[in-house]
């Protein structure tokens, strides 16, 4: 007889000691985020922080905890730094020319511009670490599934 799937443990939200299931998650999750925050970020990277935070800690995700709040601080790091990078690359273009040197005149690009290709790789990799893109999100949703559970009282291995 089937019985179904076992339910995700992770994606349960308990109830608090009053009772009360505490259904404003939104402000649960916010001020989760305000506890997991890191002292000494700068402002930039603080204001992304707490732009970013609050949706990985809903209760329904808990993405961000105590193990993974240091990984998240430089995950927005690498963001403030690609906000600065893309402020110049706006302002002074993504290339600039030479003139007369041993190969005539050319158009290079700028170092700024390689510097904002490789920090947007790593914020790619890092959003992906964190589920915040939809290939993540469903990588991080089907490791619950892909485990077997040996903790069966009527199975033959304990």
């Amino acid at each position: 007889m089937a019985r179904g799937r076992r339910p995700n443990e992770q994606a349960i939200i308990p109830m608090r000691e009053d009772g009360d299931a505490g259904h404003n998650l939104q402000a649960r999750a916010i001020a989760r985020a305000a506890e997991l925050r890191p002292e000494g970020m700068s402002g930039e990277v603080r204001w992304i922080y707490d732009r970013l935070a609050p949706p990985l800690c809903h209760p329904a995700r808990n993405r961000l905890d105590e193990v993974n709040v240091f990984a998240f601080e430089l995950l927005c790091e690498t963001i403030a730094r690609y906000r600065r990078l893309k402020l110049v690359l706006d302002e002074d273009g993504e290339s600039y020319a030479t003139k007369g040197g041993r190969n005539g005149d050319q158009l290079r690009s700028r170092p700024e511009a390689a510097q904002a290709n490789v920090v947007w790789g790593q914020i790619r990799g890092m959003l992906n670490d964190f589920g915040m893109t939809p290939a993540g999100a469903r990588a991080l949703g089907a490791q619950a599934q892909l485990g077997f559970n040996f903790g069966d009282e009527d199975d033959d291995f304990s």
